[in-house]
């Protein structure tokens, strides 16, 4: 079968799709119960659990076909589940699990295969292998990609997919459930309290978030409080730091609450391919203070305007924007809220179902 002939066929009955995932989140289950109720017809097979995570299960099952694993499954297994659904489009987060990619072989005009990419382009010795090799390994598997960011879609490129073969705009928040202000500047100032989500791991910044507040305490007079939403091993390395208020693991529907009740928001993270927890933090209308190595960066912060970016790693650049942000008069931080709220809105779940429908039809 043709791409062409594969194209009418999904022009001409209900939109079938299977997601190869790596597990769910609350954005995710947003997400693609919006895919559902523009009538797509979606399986979602997902690896069940990740490490320093806990999320509640989502009743996905309600609206779509799901398959979640607890060991590595074979391909032959999962070969039969996909050939049982027969779908139009075949969705991968991450072309690393092997069965995930036996999946792909032998299904081209079957089904637009596409490659759910988060990765940047960074130019390391590996990438270029990736870019070298990819006409024999990467592009006889895929037929298109989906990024979240230029960032990604510059990776995209150099793997050899052309600029009609890219869906842009692929992650984005519950901007129903995180969704609020913008406020007013006297109550983000009433609140003192800065917010960070985060697995307590050394690529998220934690022990850098740890420094940095120690020092943002000892510059200024009335520092803010900080809560921290996650764990992970080194929650440790806040002990014995006034103002810090841990939160465990919080689900979702909590975590909302907890950005509605707080004054910024702090994303210290090393290495964060895109980070949905940006598009969160705006949603909430809330100034944010984020490393420039995370990939949500460009689009979801105006440095100097609706919060700052600072140099990945550095404590100390860290601890400046902070005592910036906390002693910003409550004009300035209503202008951060509201600018926050504005770029919030250049997504959303039904905005990002409508779009990825109308790229599976057309592509």
């Amino acid at each position: 079968m043709t791409l062409a002939v594969a194209a009418a066929r999904r022009d001409a009955e209900p939109l079938r799709v299977v997601m190869l995932a790596t597990g769910l989140t609350g954005y995710l289950d947003a997400k693609f119960r919006a895919l559902v109720e523009r009538g797509v017809e979606l399986f979602v097979i997902t690896q069940a659990k990740r490490d320093n995570v806990a999320y509640e299960r989502f009743p996905l099952e309600d609206v779509a076909k799901v398959h979640a694993w607890h060991e590595m499954p074979t391909g032959e297994e999962l070969n039969r589940l996909v050939d049982g659904f027969a779908p139009h489009a075949i969705l991968v987060h991450s072309w690393h699990i092997p069965p995930y990619r036996e999946v792909l072989k032998g299904r081209e005009g079957q089904a637009l295969r596409v490659c759910w990419m988060d990765n940047n382009w960074l130019g390391t010795p590996r990438q270029w292998v990736g870019r070298a090799t990819s006409r024999w390994f990467l592009q006889p598997m895929f037929d298109a990609a989906m990024v979240p960011c230029e960032r990604t879609e510059t990776f995209a490129r150099h793997l050899g997919f052309g600029p009609d073969t890219i869906l842009r705009g692929s992650l984005c928040a519950d901007t129903d459930l995180y969704g609020a202000g913008p406020w007013p500047g006297s109550e983000l100032a009433s609140r003192r309290a800065f917010l960070a989500a985060l697995r307590m791991v050394h690529h998220k910044g934690a022990d850098v978030l740890a420094d940095a507040y120690r020092r943002y305490r000892d510059a200024v007079p009335e520092p803010w409080d900080l809560h921290l939403a996650g764990v992970g091993p080194l929650l440790s390395d806040f002990d014995g730091v006034p103002g810090v208020v841990r939160h465990g693991f919080v689900q979702p529907r909590e975590l909302a609450g907890l950005f509605h009740a707080s004054s910024a928001y702090v994303n210290p993270s090393l290495a964060e391919p895109y980070g949905v927890v940006l598009h969160e933090a705006t949603a909430a209308g809330l100034p944010v203070i984020t490393s420039d190595m995370v990939g949500a960066a460009p689009t979801m912060v105006q440095d100097g305007v609706n919060g700052y970016l600072y140099p990945t790693g550095d404590a100390a650049a860290l601890a400046d924007r902070m005592a910036r942000v906390s002693t910003s008069s409550a004009a300035r931080l209503e202008e951060m809220s509201a600018v926050s709220k504005g770029l919030s809105l250049r997504l959303s779940p039904s905005s990002w179902a409508r779009n990825l429908e109308e790229f599976l039809r057309t592509c």
